[in-house]
């Protein structure tokens, strides 16, 4: 794969433990690739985020400016069922769309 996006909850002000593991078995088959992050939690899931955006950066994976931040208050009926306000559709379009330039012109620095 040449772009990613990663779905990750915020557990304890962070990404979950089983994302860390994942992220670092598969080290370098990261390296110079592209990805868009999506992130849920109480906050939008903001924190974790911000850290997995750290983490990517030791793995050499570019990710794009757009995040769309889900709230389990206003984008999740009863906590558990997925309903998403409108303005995601256009930030989700957008990311998208970010990952593929990203992962397109990335693909000359991994030849």
């Amino acid at each position: 794969m040449d772009g990613y996006v990663f779905v990750t909850a915020e557990y304890n002000h962070s990404i979950t433990g089983i994302l860390k593991n994942a992220l670092d078995s598969a080290r370098t088959e990261w390296y110079n690739k592209a990805a868009g992050i999506v992130s849920y939690g109480s906050s939008g899931g903001t924190r974790a985020a911000e850290h997995l955006r750290g983490i990517l950066a030791e793995l050499q994976v570019a990710d794009v400016r757009t995040h769309p931040a889900l709230n389990l208050f206003t984008d999740f009926e009863n906590y558990t069922v997925f309903k998403p306000s409108d303005l995601h559709i256009e930030h989700v379009n957008d990311m998208l769309n970010q990952v593929i330039s990203w992962s397109t012109a990335l693909k000359s620095v991994r030849s």
